[in-house]
C-alpha cells in the first residue's frame, strides 16, 4: 500500500514541479481576475472553473486533480487490501460457481434440481484447513466435541498430529512427507481431512460463517445449530446460512449436470474414470482401488489437473466420501446422505457412485479413513469487482466534470 501511495506521492511532486514553472506567477504579479484562458469575449468577472488560479483544484487538471485523484485511487486500494484480509489471514476456499438455476431433476433419481446459483468448493478440504480450524477452535488442545480424531495422527491415511506440549493455538500440526506409494509432490498437507463426523464437518462450516473466529463458541451455531450433540439425527440447515455443507441436490448437480444433461459420472463424461496415479495429467482419472491400485490412501485435493465436473470441481469420484446435509428417511432417517465413493472403492464398485445409484447414507457419527467432505456458500459480490465499481464511479464523476467543461467552452464561444 506505501509503494502504491509513493508512487503517486513522486508522480504529484514531479507535476506541481512542472505547473509551477509554467503557470506560477510572482504574488506581485497576480491579478484577483487573471486573464481568461478560454477563446471567445470573456465573462465580466472570471471565477469558478475560468479562474487560472482555481482550476488547478478542480478534477480538470494540475497539481489538485492528481492530488484528488491519487486519494481516490488509494483509497479503493485500501479497501480492496482491508477487504481481502480476512481470506489471505484464515483458511481460503476455492469456489466454483454452479450457475443454470432451476434446471430438472435427473428424471431416474429425482435429484439434482437446485433453484438458486450457488458455490461449491473445487477442493476437499484438506488437512492444512481443517489444522487451521482446530487451532482457533481449541486453542487449548482440550478437543470439544471430538473435533479431533486420534486417528488422524496414527493412521498412516491421517494428516493431523496433536502434541500436548505445544504453545496454545499450536497444538495441532500438519504431519510431515506423505504416505508411500502416493506420487511425487503429495504432502499431507494438500491430502483431504479423513476421519470426520458429519458433526465435525458442520462445526467446520459453522466456523467459516462465523469469520473463522479463535473461539468454540464459533462451531457450535451458524449454519447448523449443533448445541454440543455429537451423534444421532442431524439438524437441518438454518435459513440464511451462508457457507454450509451441500444438499444432496446441490451436491448431485455440482458433479453430474452440465446444463443439458447428467453425465454418468462426476467428472464430466460417461465412461468410468481410470484409477490411476502414474498419470494425474490425464482426463477422466480418478484415485479409487483400495489397496490393489493405484494407492492406499487419498492424493492431493485436485492432484488431477484435467479430470473435475462440468462446473469445474475436482474429486468427486474417488479420493474421499464425502458429506451433504441431507437426511435419509425411514431406515436411514436422520443419517446424512453422502457421495463420492473413495480412494478406496474397489473397481466392482463403482457403479455404487454413479448418476444411476441408489441413495447411500452414513451414521452421523461415522469416522473412518474413507470419510471428508467439502463446503458450500451463497455467491457474493468479490472484493475486486467492488473495488472496479468504486473505480467505475470516479471515472463517471470525471467524465461528468469533462462534459461540463465542454459545455461551458460552448457558451464562452
Amino acid at each position: 500500500m506505501s509503494a502504491v501511495v509513493d508512487m503517486y506521492r513522486d508522480d504529484v511532486n514531479a507535476s506541481y514541479a512542472v505547473d509551477f514553472g509554467r503557470d506560477r506567477e510572482p504574488s506581485q504579479k497576480r491579478s484577483r481576475h487573471p486573464e481568461y484562458r478560454r477563446a471567445g469575449s470573456a465573462p465580466t468577472r472570471v471565477s469558478g472553473m475560468h479562474n487560472r488560479r482555481s482550476k488547478r483544484w478542480t478534477w480538470g487538471s494540475g497539481r489538485g486533480a492528481r492530488m484528488q485523484n491519487m486519494r481516490a485511487f488509494a483509497s479503493c486500494v485500501a479497501f480492496a487490501v482491508m477487504s481481502l484480509s480476512t481470506v489471505v489471514f484464515g483458511v481460503t476456499i476455492d469456489y466454483a460457481t454452479v450457475g443454470n438455476p432451476g434446471n430438472p431433476a435427473n428424471g431416474a433419481t429425482g435429484w439434482g434440481s437446485v433453484s438458486e446459483v450457488y458455490k461449491i468448493s473445487k477442493y476437499e478440504t484438506t488437512n492444512a484447513q481443517y489444522t487451521e480450524f482446530l487451532n482457533k477452535v481449541d486453542a487449548a488442545g482440550t478437543n470439544p466435541n471430538g473435533v479431533y480424531n486420534a486417528l488422524m495422527g496414527s493412521d498412516v491415511t491421517g494428516g493431523i498430529t496433536f502434541n500436548s506440549g505445544s504453545a496454545s493455538g499450536s497444538k495441532y500440526s500438519v504431519k510431515a512427507g506423505a504416505p508411500a506409494g502416493t506420487p511425487a509432490g503429495t504432502a499431507y498437507g494438500a491430502m483431504p481431512v479423513l476421519f470426520t463426523s458429519w458433526f465435525s464437518a458442520a462445526r467446520f462450516a459453522n466456523w467459516l460463517e462465523n469469520g473463522q473466529q479463535t473461539s468454540t463458541s464459533s462451531m457450535e451455531t451458524g449454519a447448523y445449530t449443533l448445541n454440543n450433540q455429537t451423534s444421532g439425527a442431524i439438524p437441518a440447515r438454518n435459513a440464511g446460512a451462508a457457507n454450509y455443507l451441500p444438499s444432496r441436490d446441490e451436491w448431485y448437480k455440482a458433479g453430474f449436470y452440465n446444463t443439458t444433461t447428467y453425465t454418468m459420472y462426476p467428472t464430466n463424461n460417461i465412461p468410468a474414470p481410470t484409477n490411476t496415479i502414474t498419470n494425474v495429467s490425464l482426463a477422466n482419472v480418478a484415485n479409487y482401488g483400495a489397496a490393489a491400485t493405484p494407492t492406499i490412501s487419498p492424493i492431493n485435493a485436485g492432484a488431477y489437473v484435467n479430470t473435475s465436473s462440468f462446473y469445474g470441481a475436482f474429486d468427486m469420484f474417488g479420493n474421499a466420501t464425502e458429506y451433504t446435509d441431507t437426511a435419509g428417511t425411514g431406515a436411514n432417517a436422520g443419517r446424512p446422505q453422502v457421495f463420492s465413493g473413495s480412494w478406496a472403492t474397489t473397481l466392482a464398485q463403482t457403479s455404487l457412485w454413479n448418476k444411476q445409484a441408489a441413495a447411500v447414507f452414513r451414521n452421523s457419527d461415522a469416522t473412518t479413513s474413507q470419510m471428508g467432505f467439502r463446503v458450500a456458500a451463497v455467491p457474493e459480490p468479490a472484493t475486486i469487482a467492488l473495488a472496479s465499481v468504486g473505480i467505475g464511479a470516479l471515472a463517471g464523476l470525471d467524465w461528468m466534470k469533462r462534459r461540463k467543461k465542454k459545455a461551458l467552452a460552448r457558451i464562452a464561444g
